[in-house]
């Protein structure tokens, strides 16, 4: 329930404050007063359109904040789910800046409007004769009579599959188009990954072949130069090692005399022996090079393969041409992979259609059952309220495709009139008819299942007498099981509450302005007495009010 309505600076409002109560509220006030204000003010914290236009004070922030009471609402997953902290009471407040920027916040933590509005539909159910015009969608009729056959955790069961049939579905679409594209490559890459396996190509080979082919191409000079570097290190008269042999046997006269003598001969020890290792790997190297023309056939053979495989598929080297190599054996495996996926999400579709087509049926069922009794409760009800020769009817057909709600199309179909083919209600139903349909339905679904906060906005426009009186004590009933506020301009609704406030204007130094506040007994008698009369109030006037007080 609501507990209380904080406004600033919104429309006529500068700043008013209402505390409000259990069970049935009426609002009144003349018309222009700013009764529709208050619920544009209460629309901006169920997330609706914020426009700076609105603001009394273009210079200062509106601000609307309403503090709700959840307790048994069964909130505390939806709250969990946002990350939001939970407690019984709720403030939910719209703060729209002279800039035209909005923020949001419940329980003073920021949120986006999206998340306002969700959680104002678990709340707040605003009734205007506008908002009856949801009562001609077929998603809004449907939900009505599920509603009151009670077939909320069947139909929540059903949905949760339809939601996953829809993934797969979508799934199954795309898999299927990749499947038709790679199916047409196919060919195509298993002869790319032929010719690469029949390459029998490995790592590194290209530069060991390159380095091979270079040393075979230039092995006559090869062995001249290793062959001359031996000779003049080794074999010559005046060797390089020679040499130095001799310059070392020379320093041991001088161990004696030179103190550095002795690592001199060291240094040159370790020369000489890497100067012979040098000529001995020189010669072996020389020994091991011999000009092989097939050889250097084979390599070229082999190179201009790799060469024109490079070629051919724009890599730099081997490594790419194995990596591509790779990459075209997961494409054709991926090819046989969606055969395998598609037939499984095929298999998964089926039976989640098996499942659907069950709980559909069991959903047809209760409504079938629930159709004619609520039809009969409905043309009591409209007959209460003035519609001397109503008909109401379920029409249900079957739905070739699976929807959100079954596979059963709903429409209501109404006639006020005797002997009237019932129609569409949006196309045979006055704004008056309409808003006592949908009241009537609001009434008996109060009495199946939990309802938000429930606000009434003029519904009783064009009624009156005893059809108005009706009016009023169905409301209040309503008001014995949750929260009914209603704006209305008749006397038998305004006596009916529990608590009158009144919305009133009155000028201040600088602008008209909206005020409410809550009338006292005194004051409702004379409220109900100016409605009965008008602007003079009579003595008659006055006691009709008593009675209807009373």
């Amino acid at each position: 329930m609501i507990k209380s309505i904080g406004v600033r600076n919104y429309a006529l409002i500068d700043q008013t404050d209402i505390e409000l109560e259990k069970g049935f509220t009426v609002i009144t006030g003349e018309t222009g007063a700013g009764k529709s204000i208050l619920l544009g003010a209460i629309g901006l914290t169920l997330g609706q359109r914020a426009d700076v236009s609105a603001l009394l004070d273009k210079n200062k922030k509106c601000i609307v904040e309403i503090t709700y009471n959840v307790g048994g609402y069964t909130l505390e997953e939806w709250f969990e789910e946002n990350e939001l902290d939970y407690s019984e009471e709720v403030i939910v407040r719209r703060e729209i800046s002279a800039d035209g920027k909005s923020r949001c916040f419940i329980n003073d933590t920021p949120v986006s409007n999206k998340l306002l509005k969700e959680l104002g539909g678990y709340l707040i159910d605003i009734h205007s004769q506008h908002q009856s015009l949801l009562l001609g969608q077929p998603e809004y009729q449907i939900n009505m009579l599920d509603a009151f056959c009670g077939s909320g955790e069947l139909l929540l069961a059903y949905q949760e599959k339809f939601n996953r049939r829809k993934q797969c579905l979508t799934a199954l679409k795309s898999l299927k188009e990749s499947a038709r594209d790679a199916d047409k490559e196919k060919d195509y890459l298993s002869f790319q990954l032929a010719q690469l396996e029949e390459a029998q190509l490995k790592k590194g080979e290209q530069e060991e072949l390159e380095e091979e082919l270079a040393v075979l191409s230039h092995a006559e000079t090869i062995k001249s130069v290793l062959g001359r570097l031996v000779f003049d290190l080794r074999d010559a008269d005046q060797a390089i090692v020679t040499v130095l042999k001799n310059s070392r046997n020379s320093l041991l006269s001088l161990k004696d005399m030179v103190k550095e003598a002795a690592e001199y001969e060291t240094r040159l020890d370790s020369v000489i022996l890497e100067l012979k290792d040098l000529a001995e790997e020189s010669e072996h190297k020389a020994e091991g090079v011999e000009y092989n023309p097939r050889r250097i056939e084979a390599i070229n053979e082999r190179l201009n393969v790799i060469y024109d495989l490079i070629f051919k598929y724009k890599t730099e080297n081997v490594e790419g041409l194995l990596a591509l190599k790779e990459e075209i054996a997961a494409k054709l495996e991926g090819i046989q992979g969606y055969s395998d996926n598609i037939e499984v999400l095929e298999r998964e579709l089926e039976g989640l259609e098996k499942e659907m087509d069950q709980l559909s049926g069991k959903i047809h069922e209760l409504r079938m059952q629930a159709r004619e009794p609520l039809c009969d409760y409905m043309k009591s009800l409209l007959m209460d309220l003035g519609i001397r020769h109503p008909e109401f009817v379920v029409s249900m057909t079957p739905s070739e495709e699976y929807t959100y709600t079954g596979k059963d199309e709903v429409k209501f179909l109404f006639a006020a009139n005797k002997n009237q083919q019932p129609g569409e209600i949006s196309k045979v139903a006055s704004g008056g008819e309409i808003s006592r349909v949908m009241l009537s339905l609001k009434y008996i679904l109060s009495k199946t299942k939990r309802l938000p906060v429930i606000v009434f906005d003029e519904i009783d426009t064009g009624l009156s007498g005893e059809v108005a009186h009706r009016m009023a004590q169905m409301m209040r009933e309503m008001a014995t099981r949750m929260q009914v506020i209603s704006i209305s301009h008749l006397p038998q609704i305004a006596s009916a509450g529990s608590c009158h406030l009144k919305v009133y204007k009155e000028d201040n130094s600088e602008h008209t302005v909206s005020r409410i506040r809550k009338l006292d007994a005194e004051e409702r008698i004379k409220e109900v007495a100016g409605m009965i009369s008008g602007s003079e109030i009579t003595a008659a006037a006055l006691e009709a009010a008593r009675n209807l007080l009373g």
